[in-house]
């Protein structure tokens, strides 16, 4: 999908990386919680304070956004099928 089909579907009037953050929101499972950390990380960055329950919190974000992209392309019983379970 180019750019302004992008633009179009997600709004002309938004900047050319709130246009690809909006869609990766609406068309990537746990694309919203990626963006959110990192908005997090650019807040705590300017400060230069990572706290140790920010982190934490950042870890389990990541861990929940890579289990649903997990299950959003192998389905939520991928785990039950694998040779592991």
């Amino acid at each position: 999908m180019g750019f302004e089909v992008l633009r179009q579907k997600y709004g002309n009037s938004l900047s050319g990386r709130a246009v690809v953050n909006k869609a990766i929101r609406e068309e990537i499972p746990g694309g919203g919680k990626i963006i959110d950390i990192l908005t997090e990380f650019r807040k705590k960055r300017v400060q230069n304070v990572y706290p140790q329950e920010f982190i934490d919190d950042v870890f389990e974000k990541l861990l929940a956004a890579n289990q649903e992209m997990a299950d959003a392309t192998l389905g939520k019983d991928w785990k039950k099928d694998g040779p592991n379970t």
